[in-house]
């Protein structure tokens, strides 16, 4: 179980038990895209569900869809650029529908295997990348680590974390960012708290 304890706040310690492995095979690949418009936070969320299981090759060339959708709408706000992307990733993946109150919330209703991906100059995940802010069940979340890519490490920019879904309930996290600032001469720390919400398969 997730311990909440005075380490929780430091960027660069990791929750210890979300680095198990998960023992088993997910049932489907489930990625979260994280840019940013004029008036906040872009997040889109896809996932292979009815398509053959992505493979390193269809998540690189996902990553790649969406910086060049975004570097082409420098000036868009939230609306445009989800619509553009949304667009331009259409094919590539089975797009899902956002329903919680915070963007970032995640909904999982089968093994999952979880790529958080941000796309933002400068900015990049902490160490720690993801913490949850109440005790888990025990094997929930698992596999925490870098995305590796054709033999090469994302980091800082993507990380992948099991979710086994046996246990259905909201599960609050924290999403830890380094965010750049005065061209990269300065840094600050944001932390982002959605929750995912589990449902297990019936």
């Amino acid at each position: 179980m997730s311990i909440i304890d005075e380490t929780w706040f430091d960027g660069t310690q990791m929750q210890s038990d979300l680095t198990a492995a998960c023992g088993s095979t997910p049932s489907l690949t489930q990625l979260s895209l994280i840019a940013r418009a004029t008036d906040g936070f872009l997040v889109v969320q896809g996932s292979d569900a009815g398509m053959t299981p992505f493979d390193d090759a269809d998540i690189s060339a996902i990553f790649v869809t969406f910086a060049d959708t975004v570097s082409q709408y420098p000036l868009a706000d939230t609306t445009t650029l989800r619509t553009a992307v949304l667009a331009a990733l259409a094919g590539q993946w089975t797009a899902m529908s956002a329903t919680g109150t915070n963007p970032f919330d995640e909904t999982v209703d089968a093994p999952t295997r979880m790529i958080f991906h941000v796309h933002i100059p400068g900015w990049g995940f902490e160490p720690a990348r993801i913490k949850f802010k109440s005790e888990t069940p025990s094997g929930e979340f698992c596999g925490l680590s870098w995305l590796t890519l054709n033999g090469a490490s994302c980091a800082p920019f993507s990380f992948e974390l099991g979710a086994t879904c046996q246990q259905e309930g909201d599960y609050p996290f924290a999403l830890f960012i380094q965010a750049s600032q005065d061209a990269g001469n300065q840094s600050t720390r944001v932390i982002i708290d959605p929750k995912i919400k589990v449902i297990p398969p019936r």
